[in-house]
């Protein structure tokens, strides 16, 4: 895969947020929203203890690749924004979370639309202590009536896995699902 040079200059989701005084309040699965998302739960893929991220919405680990102390995991974020914000002006920031990851190599990005919705996708490898990761990250901005939303899954095996759970790591990427109610 080609590398794409990469700069560090522009601000993370995060920041961009915080920046425009907005708010990410968690939706999570056991409560209904007027925005659902989903993943696909593969073989071998379980989903991990609540607690080990309360805010996320979905984690699911492969325990049956568990690896140099590291296991893959699939994680999905989903909250509800408030105020609403520019979808297009808070995707620009999106790539900057992956490309301030120590040692960033960047294989893939695009902005297209993702069921619809304003998109940003990435892809790369990074390295943290002994382990060197390859990562894809999506967000998406939902706008649903006057209430919007903002989803990230992100899919990290360790690179020398990655051709291995390719397969799994492209579905639960094509499988991730948004319903409007």
């Amino acid at each position: 895969m080609p590398e794409f040079s990469t700069g560090s200059d522009a601000m993370t989701v995060k920041e961009y947020l915080d920046a425009h005084h907005v708010s990410c309040t968690p939706c999570h699965p056991d409560t209904a929203y007027p925005v659902s998302v989903s993943i696909p739960q593969l073989p071998d893929w379980v989903p991990a203890p609540p607690d080990t991220a309360p805010d996320a919405h979905t984690i699911l680990v492969n325990p049956t690749h568990t690896a140099q102390n590291w296991c893959p995991n699939a994680v999905l974020l989903h909250g509800k924004l408030s105020p609403a914000i520019d979808a297009e002006q808070l995707l620009a920031c999106a790539f900057t979370d992956s490309r301030r990851l120590p040692d960033w190599r960047e294989y893939e990005w695009n902005r297209f639309r993702y069921q619809g919705h304003p998109s940003a996708f990435i892809r790369g490898v990074y390295t943290v202590g002994q382990w060197t990761l390859s990562a894809t990250t999506r967000y998406i901005a939902i706008t649903n009536g006057p209430d919007q939303y903002l989803t990230q899954l992100t899919v990290t095996t360790l690179l020398d896995q990655a051709d291995e759970l390719d397969i799994d790591v492209t579905v639960m990427n094509v499988g991730l699902t948004i319903a409007l109610h």
